[in-house]
């Protein structure tokens, strides 16, 4: 796999890229990475002045998302939570019982819509909390949450 660091130019990009798929205004402040396979990654500026060469590192940073074709942008759960913090647009409010649902791998339905586009990445917001990605569709939100994020057991409210 093949990584290298974004340029200006590139970043630049990105941030309008957010900017309309979610109507957040983002400027990234971190070092930003994109593989072969187009996934972003973050890593703080401190954390590239650290000497790995002392120690056994399988990856370093924060995944962000992956860009996908027609400008769209796949976000992971950490980077939904980031961008959410700003977004405007494709938010999905769900209530408690679509929250298990997405939790758990399945397709779910939203309380609420805002602003968003069929067949586009959308943000899922339970609360004041961003939770993930999903894709909005004609009647329902396909689930997109990786297999190795999901929770199959009972989720109770703390």
């Amino acid at each position: 796999m093949q990584i290298k660091e974004m340029s200006k130019d590139e970043i630049r990009k990105l941030e309008n890229l957010l900017k309309k798929n979610y109507g957040a205004r983002i400027k990234f402040k971190d070092k930003i990475f994109k593989t072969s396979e187009e996934k972003i990654w973050l890593i703080s500026k401190e954390a590239l002045e650290f000497d790995f060469s002392k120690v056994r590192v399988n990856s370093a940073g924060l995944y962000f998302g992956k860009l996908k074709r027609n400008e769209k942008i796949q976000l992971s759960v950490e980077g939904a939570q980031l961008v959410g913090k700003k977004a405007r647009k494709n938010i999905a409010i769900i209530d408690e019982e679509n929250l298990k649902k997405f939790l758990q791998g399945f397709d779910f339905s939203a309380q609420k819509l805002i602003d968003c586009d069929i067949n586009n990445f959308i943000l899922i917001k339970y609360g004041e909390d961003f939770v993930g990605t999903g894709i909005l569709r004609e009647n329902y939100i396909e689930n997109i949450l990786p297999k190795a994020r999901r929770i199959f057991l009972e989720v109770k409210k703390v």
